[in-house]
């Protein structure tokens, strides 16, 4: 990758970062929200604000692992690895970079599910 791509990437992957981490802020307010309201709410509705408390938490799981995934990204650009399989050590296909920028594998490695080298 030239280093215009590079930055791109990397400016790319730090939007996706911020965009993440602000969404588990609101999502902890709500769930600051919720714990409040359950505090005055009666036995089956308390059901329903478990259910909304239960969703969040897994949304929060999700963010956190997108997070570390652009992380190890950032790394992979700050090593000059970024954009390189994991498994075949070929270069990774741009499209594919543009729609997922922490992809470690490329396409086909993706669908044959081999292992990535160390």
């Amino acid at each position: 990758m030239t280093p215009r791509e590079l930055e791109a990437a990397r400016s790319e992957l730090q939007r996706r970062r911020k965009a993440i981490v602000e969404a588990t802020r609101r999502a902890d307010a709500e769930v600051d929200g919720l714990l409040e309201a359950e505090r005055g709410q009666e036995r089956e509705e308390e059901a329903q604000t478990e259910q909304g408390l239960a969703d969040l938490g897994r949304m929060g799981e999700a963010e956190r692992a997108e997070v570390q995934r652009i992380d190890a990204a950032l790394e992979r650009v700050d090593k000059g690895t970024y954009g390189i399989c994991s498994a075949c050590e070929e270069p990774i296909d741009p499209k594919r970079l543009k729609a997922l920028p922490a992809a470690v594998t490329c396409a086909s490695c993706a669908g044959t599910q081999r292992p990535a080298k160390h």
